[in-house]
């Protein structure tokens, strides 16, 4: 029963401390000075002409709420006619400015920096050519507070399928959702550690103040992640961004190995994370295995009762966490289906651990 009760002792704790269950972001001011918008591209050129008509609606109302914007997008070595897309882009809205950058590493890391340099905002806000905002009111709401209340506000991207739901893309929305509860339970708990570059704002004296991605420019991801934590290092102030109009919908891999490599690419980033945060990432399933062995060594009604428990009160917070994000609630139970996210999870880390990282790109 020891085994049951300390599990469960853990799973609360958990819920209670990481689980991102803060019931409203705090009210921030509008910002209103100068915005950009940085676009790493890598042989885009099928997907730029709808990226740019649905972020100009956010650049309008950006505009109208008293914010000078611009476009930097970075054409990072692309094989296919993306820069001569970008370049057509520049033509029909002065808002939109490009760089075009030979590629010499396989990481993002160098064609952001060249992006954030050449840009010309206060606040810069990440975004990538596979993602489109869920509301035209994005950047507004992406950039309120900046400078005032915080330094660096996280933001989530979730897969928005269209067709029906494949037993793949279930599992990448679950994946995806429960990595934003984690990123926002981090920042609720003062404890930042995940960020995601598809919808990142922070302010330009804040990257100064990091130095850029210098600190771990040799890791092949990260670039959000790393950089996270090294703002936190410098005092930075962190808030997420969880409602609606805050999102950012992107388009995720088509088949398992697709998915696999991404994952693979994400997980190279985390040996660099620092031992607290590690220790405390196997806390979760620590708790699973140890209600496991609970049961299996004493399968009683107190032992099956301490698991129940513990699994309803993470369902509980995970469906308090969708409902901040503007989802449904009684989507709660795909968490039972977590194992098998878990198990690929598994895979893509080990394959990352045995072969080479792959690019971003």
């Amino acid at each position: 029963m020891w085994l049951s009760l300390l599990g469960a002792s853990i799973q609360g704790l958990w819920a209670w401390r990481w689980d991102g269950v803060k019931t409203l972001d705090d009210a921030e001011l509008p910002f209103q000075g100068r915005v950009s918008v940085v676009v790493c591209c890598h042989n885009e050129a099928a997907r730029l002409p709808e990226f740019a008509r649905g972020l100009r609606p956010a650049l309008d109302a950006a505009e109208q709420a008293g914010c000078a914007v611009d476009v930097m997008a970075v054409n990072h070595g692309s094989s296919d006619h993306t820069g001569r897309v970008l370049d057509a882009l520049t033509e029909e809205d002065e808002r939109w400015h490009v760089v075009h950058l030979v590629r010499t590493m396989e990481s993002k890391k160098e064609a952001l920096a060249a992006g954030i340099t050449a840009s010309l905002g206060d606040v810069l806000v990440l975004l990538d050519a596979d993602c489109a905002p869920m509301d035209a009111f994005w950047l507004v709401n992406m950039t309120q507070g900046a400078g005032t209340a915080w330094d660096v506000g996280v933001g989530i991207s979730l897969p928005q399928p269209s067709g029906p739901m494949s037993f793949l893309t279930r599992m990448q929305r679950l994946e995806a959702r429960r990595l934003a509860q984690r990123a926002v339970g981090a920042v609720d708990a003062e404890q930042p550690y995940l960020a995601f570059g598809r919808n990142l704002a922070f302010t330009r004296d804040m990257w100064t103040r990091v130095g850029g991605f210098d600190a771990h420019l040799h890791v092949p991801s990260g670039d959000d992640d790393l950089w996270l934590q090294e703002a936190a290092k410098c005092g930075a102030r962190v808030v997420s961004k969880t409602s609606r109009s805050a999102q950012t919908a992107s388009d995720w891999p088509a088949t398992w190995r697709l998915w696999r490599r991404q994952k693979t690419r994400h997980f190279s980033a985390s040996p660099s994370y620092p031992w607290r945060v590690k220790v405390r990432l196997l806390l979760p399933g620590l708790g699973w295995g140890l209600l496991v062995a609970g049961v299996v060594h004493n399968p009683s009604g107190t032992s099956v009762g301490l698991a129940g428990c513990a699994l309803l009160a993470r369902t509980l917070t995970f469906g308090k966490f969708l409902h901040r994000a503007g989802l449904p609630r009684r989507e709660a139970w795909e968490l039972l289906m977590e194992p098998v996210v878990s198990v690929f999870r598994v895979w893509a880390w080990c394959k990352g651990s045995t072969s080479e990282s792959t690019s971003w790109k």
